[in-house]
């Protein structure tokens, strides 16, 4: 179960983008280390993320993850839970390989309690997102610190992780720590707006997944409060109905959502925090300049959509 929802079980390997191990080994590169010697603290938060993703497509009642059946959907409830209870002790047995790998025994600590540290936040955002779908009084504010949680968490120990390993430079950790936060911020914004507008081939998921499960995701919290008294109680009800939402009625929210322009607000707020990260990451005075940083700009750049906005821009001009 466990490979199958990574996507280990094909001839050709699939899944998601691994974006936080390739973020854990290009930060240890950039700083002057070997990313092979930081592999297991790639593969400890990738198994962390993921274990929170069996759990949540449970939560979500989501039947599709990337193009293909959930785990809980082929194997039931029970086993699915099971399945992520154990992928998590597996993250947690994966960091102990660092011992091997010559760190000294007081970093590694540290690097295991900041993991720990990260997967009660994130459980503290996933709360905070589940509760949202029963609330109306959901503000802009109040979603962005649940992402802070949810995402960005993992993003910024993603960051800070091999940093901790590499320098006993608490300004750098620090530094990283921010700058993971800030591409984790954008990257959920990112997200947000590809749960409303991108097509099902891009997600794996059906198109407009999120209004059909009548999701508060950042684009209808930035709707509702935008939206004259009259949309707002549009609003209301085309969300009243339980979920799955019908086509007609996310068709009409998604057309709510273009007529207060709520996507040019998402995009300038994708931007902004895109635009922290790198500002971020170019100031952190351990980082060399070379192929790892390069990369690793060129990584928050593709997270965020920002090629593909250029893309876009440069077709429409």
């Amino acid at each position: 179960m466990m490979q199958y929802h990574l996507g280990l079980d094909a001839e050709r390997p699939r899944g998601g983008k691994r974006l936080r191990p390739v973020l854990v080994m290009l930060v240890f590169e950039a700083l002057g280390g070997d990313g092979a010697r930081v592999l297991p603290i790639g593969a400890a938060v990738e198994l962390l993320h993921n274990f929170t993703l069996i759990h949540d497509d449970i939560e979500d009642q989501d039947p599709r993850r990337h193009h293909r059946p959930t785990v809980w959907s082929v194997w039931g409830v029970p086993q699915a839970i099971n399945a992520g209870d154990g992928m998590y002790a597996i993250s947690r047995l994966a960091l102990q390989r660092l011992r091997a790998s010559g760190f000294p025994a007081d970093r590694v600590l540290d690097v295991s309690a900041l993991l720990d540290q990260t997967c009660v936040r994130v459980c503290e955002g996933q709360f905070l997102d589940i509760s949202f779908e029963a609330r109306t009084d959901v503000t802009a504010d109040r979603y962005r610190a649940m992402a802070q949680r949810k995402t960005g968490a993992l993003f910024a120990a993603s960051a800070q992780a091999p940093g901790i390993l590499a320098t006993d430079d608490k300004t750098i950790h620090a530094q990283l720590a921010r700058f993971g936060a800030e591409l984790g911020q954008s990257y959920q914004a990112y997200d947000d707006v590809q749960g409303i507008w991108a097509s099902t081939d891009r997600t794996g998921k059906m198109e407009m997944n999120d209004l059909v499960k009548r999701k508060k995701s950042l684009p209808v919290v930035l709707a509702f409060e935008k939206a004259s008294p009259k949309a707002r109680a549009e609003l209301d009800a085309l969300f009243a109905p339980p979920a799955p939402l019908g086509r007609e009625n996310v068709e009409r929210i998604r057309a709510i959502l273009e007529d207060l322009d709520v996507r040019a607000a998402l995009e300038g707020e994708i931007a902004e925090h895109r635009d922290r990260a790198l500002m971020e990451l170019r100031g952190i005075a351990g980082m060399r300049a070379g192929a790892a940083r390069d990369a690793l700009e060129g990584l928050v750049r593709s997270a965020t959509g920002a090629e593909a906005a250029a893309t876009a821009g440069s077709t429409s001009a």
